[in-house]
């Protein structure tokens, strides 16, 4: 930074403090005139309270405009609209006669005697000590002071609970966790005064316990006031580089609190500080609040902006029009309290009366817009709205359950004899939690749904997706569907999932889905290029530092940033094992941003991401081995049919050289076709039924010519049957046990009989022979003997080619399938059905 510049803020720096301390050099020079006018000082006694404003008439009398609920004089009967005579006998000519007497009298016991109506009134009130920094002077003052430091209290706790987890990772969100908790300090402690007077009044004359506390609380939250004004200053400063601007002059902005915290905590705990009693600090505090809140906006106005969109994004400001609007108002008004503080508020508001105080409380609660203002860029990461809108539904369920208790309370006194009992009192009391505890729920989701969010939204949209993912039997539609549900529900300008296909086999790939692309975009080779680092760590990465929980180097960072990359969730598994990768740029609408809800969201769907991958991993092994397994069945029944089959037809075939040449020649023939069509058939778990009967015609020619005149055969298949895949070799195998076991066994031979057609969809096969029919120990077997298989496996009788028709059927189709082998005199009836569709395809 040039020299120049590094000397004008030092010279305003030094301008700064020096203002700041104007009032208190004030101060001090009043107490020293006090002391050269008057002579050297004496114990002062607090200022003291009788709880009563009160009020020059018009016609010359005093009038006692408000009397404070709380207060001594009520307690001693004094009413709105008295006219004051006289103070322990002395006459009262003006308000401010009155006061004087009052502030003068801590801890005594003062006689008032009063005019009501025309009725001498004498009342004896009991004077305890000013409560510092509070004014109950009138109604309307006190509701507002009330309900004005409650609600802000309630904002500024949901911020300092929205900023605390974001601060675990972020420096600029550890500032505004500062920032925000000394502004809490003051306006909770504050609220909690405010409550204390107005349940038990003013804290009691003396040392005792009670008024040591009182004084604790008050110390503790005008230390938060004074505090935050210089916390909001070193954040302007912070991004000015302070320490390099300011040099050896930076630690003199602390020497205006650190004077006024130590004065208005030696006048607390000791009445007075000399001649100052704690309600002379109210000037000086309020202008350094001013001129302090004032330098730190003109330091952020000041500052260059980064006029792009990413920048301004990228440093987690909240950037752009609104927060420099915001900022600018803020100074002006900062400005102008500055000078109504130094001109119109001498000496205090006690002294000037109702509307000073009016005023002194609204500067009190506004001094802390610029927190919100300051902390929005930390805010807006966090969950502000769904801890507002919870935080809503406690206090107004809270609200019906005391109404109910109190109104309640009412109508047992009206209606129960003797009033109420405190039976009857608990028995509604917990009537009225019942209720609340079931109508919480229903009060919480109607108020989401009221004021439903731009993240609610979001939640829903992704939300709805996790229902689907268990729907979708394919890694590219899970990654499109993925991209899409979290493009929309987001809001997102672009977005890119990524899923890893097949890990761990030779088929392993990325699976790339995007969402409204756009230059740059980030590729399969960007992925790869920070794969391993994100396969190791496993952590979630983002451009705001509030969010990230990634410690990538910072040439990696910087390359994300340059492709516009806002956010990377991992998707892992529950083992820790990365399996794809979310990757999101800024969101379309200006100036929004990720916070903890979106990346909790996102952490959710990577899991059920991870899960469904996963899933369609197993699916795809079961698939490979359903198909290893048929592949191997294949083969053993190949295996099983070669030997048996080629002997027997290679006999038929000798026999019939000699005496009909041409009829082994047709023999020799089919039986290269069959062993063709085995051949062709391996490898593969499902064929057409017209290569199936194709198969099933030769072999039963070759057959024919084995049993000449004995073997009948009849073929029925309707035409549109013959495109139905069926089971490779299962036609075949039933019509090869219908012949061995059937007409081979049966003197005279047999028939047999092939017939298929579809019924909805639907294949039925069956073959049919006039054999020797089921011996009766498979009858047993078979259950009933309708030779049905049974759920927990093939009936007894199968054999091994019948048992391994069955369990591929099981495996491609499940219960959808059937084998039936049934006694059907004469011979023996099997039925094959098939569904048009196996549950895992071949």
């Amino acid at each position: 930074m040039r020299p120049l510049l590094r000397w004008t803020f030092r010279a305003l720096t030094l301008a700064l403090v020096a203002l700041a301390l104007l009032p208190l050099g004030r101060l001090a020079a009043g107490w020293a005139d006090y002391v050269a006018t008057v002579g050297p000082l004496e114990d002062t006694p607090p200022a003291g309270f009788d709880g009563v404003h009160w009020t020059d008439g018009a016609d010359g009398g005093v009038t006692a405009a408000y009397v404070f609920p709380r207060s001594g004089a009520a307690r001693a009967g004094v009413q709105e609209g008295d006219f004051l005579a006289q103070i322990d006998y002395l006459p009262i000519t003006s308000a401010a006669d009155a006061d004087r007497l009052v502030e003068r009298a801590t801890g005594a016991v003062l006689t008032y005697k009063l005019d009501r109506g025309g009725m001498a009134v004498e009342s004896t009130v009991r004077i305890v000590r000013n409560p510092t920094f509070l004014y109950p002077l009138s109604g309307g003052l006190w509701a507002m002071a009330g309900w004005g430091f409650a609600l802000v209290a309630f904002l500024h706790l949901l911020g300092y609970l929205t900023v605390a987890p974001l601060a675990q990772r972020s420096r600029r969100a550890q500032r505004s966790k500062l920032l925000i908790g000394a502004a809490l300090v003051w306006v909770a402690g504050n609220l909690l005064r405010i409550l204390w007077v107005g349940v038990w009044g003013a804290p009691p004359s003396g040392q005792t316990t009670t008024g040591a506390v009182f004084d604790g609380l008050t110390i503790l939250a005008l230390a938060g006031w004074i505090l935050y004004p210089l916390l909001l200053l070193d954040l302007s400063l912070r991004a000015w580089r302070a320490g390099t601007v300011l040099g050896p002059v930076r630690w003199l902005v602390t020497v205006p609190p650190t004077v006024l915290i130590v004065g208005v905590t030696t006048a607390i705990v000791f009445g007075t500080l000399g001649p100052l009693p704690p309600d002379a600090f109210v000037v000086p505090i309020l202008f350094y609040v001013c001129i302090y809140v004032a330098a730190a906006t003109a330091l952020s106005l000041a500052r260059p902006v980064n006029s792009s969109r990413a920048g301004a994004e990228a440093d987690g400001r909240t950037g752009g029009r609104w927060s420099r609007i915001g900022s600018g108002l803020v100074m002006v008004l900062a400005l102008v309290g500055a000078v109504l503080v130094s001109t119109r508020l001498e000496p205090g508001p006690r002294t000037d009366g109702v509307a000073t105080a009016w005023f002194v409380t609204a500067f009190q609660l506004f001094s802390l817009l610029p927190v919100a203002l300051v902390s929005l860029s930390t805010l807006r990461h966090g969950q502000f709205d769904v801890l507002l809108i919870r935080g809503v539904s406690t206090v107004l369920m809270l609200g019906v359950a005391f109404l109910s208790v109190a109104v309640g309370s009412i109508v047992l006194d009206l209606y129960l004899p003797g009033g109420g009992h405190p039976l009857a009192l608990g028995a509604l009391v917990v009537a009225v939690l019942a209720v609340l505890e079931r109508a919480t729920p229903a009060l919480r989701d109607g108020i989401e749904r009221s004021f439903q969010t731009d993240r609610q939204r979001a939640r829903r949209r992704i939300d709805r997706l996790g229902e689907e993912i268990r729907f979708l039997v394919d890694v590219d539609r899970l990654a499109a569907e993925a991209a899409r549900a979290v493009g929309e529900g987001l809001g997102v300008r672009t977005g890119v999932v990524f899923l890893q296909a097949a890990s761990g086999t030779p088929d392993e790939r990325w699976v790339k889905a995007t969402y409204r692309p756009e230059a740059p975009t980030f590729t399969q080779d960007d992925l790869e290029g920070i794969w391993e680092r994100v396969r190791n760590e496993g952590r979630v990465w983002s451009r705001n530092e509030e969010l990230n929980e990634s410690t990538l180097s910072p040439a990696l960072s910087a390359r994300l940033e340059r492709l516009r990359v806002a956010l990377a969730v991992p998707v892992t598994t529950g083992q820790g094992a990365p399996v794809g990768l979310i990757v999101l740029g800024r969101k379309a609408r200006r100036f929004a941003v990720y916070n903890t809800e979106d990346v909790a969201r996102l952490r959710a769907l990577a899991a059920q991401l991870a899960v469904a991958v996963e899933r369609l991993r197993l699916i795809e092994r079961e698939r490979t081995l359903v198909r290893q397994t048929a592949e191997a069945e294949l083969a053993a029944l190949r295996a099983q049919i070669n030997p048996h089959f080629l002997f027997n037809a290679l006999n038929t075939v000798a026999a019939l050289i000699g005496e009909k040449p041409d009829e082994a020649e047709h023999t020799v023939e089919q039986l290269a076709g069959l062993f063709r069509d085995v051949l062709s058939a391996s490898g593969q778990a499902l064929v057409p039924l017209r290569d199936e009967m194709r198969l099933v015609e030769r072999y039963l020619s070759v057959e024919s010519a084995r049993f000449g005149d004995a073997l009948r055969v009849e073929v029925e298949v309707m035409p549109e049957a013959l495109e139905h895949p069926v089971p490779a070799f299962a036609v075949q195998t039933l019509v090869e046990n219908a012949v061995k076991h059937g007409i081979e066994r049966k003197r005279g031979g047999g028939a047999v009989r092939v017939a298929a057609h579809t019924v909805d969809g639907v294949l039925h096969v069956e073959v049919r022979d006039s054999g020797a029919g089921l011996a009766p120990h498979a009858l047993a077997g078979a259950g009933a003997g309708d030779g049905a298989a049974a759920p927990d496996g093939p009936p007894s009788f199968f054999g091994v080619g019948l048992s391994n028709v069955d369990r591929r059927l099981r495996e491609l189709f499940g219960d959808a399938a059937d084998l039936r082998i049934e006694p059907a005199a004469p011979g023996t009836r099997a039925t094959l059905t098939v569904p048009a569709l196996p549950l895992i395809p071949a």
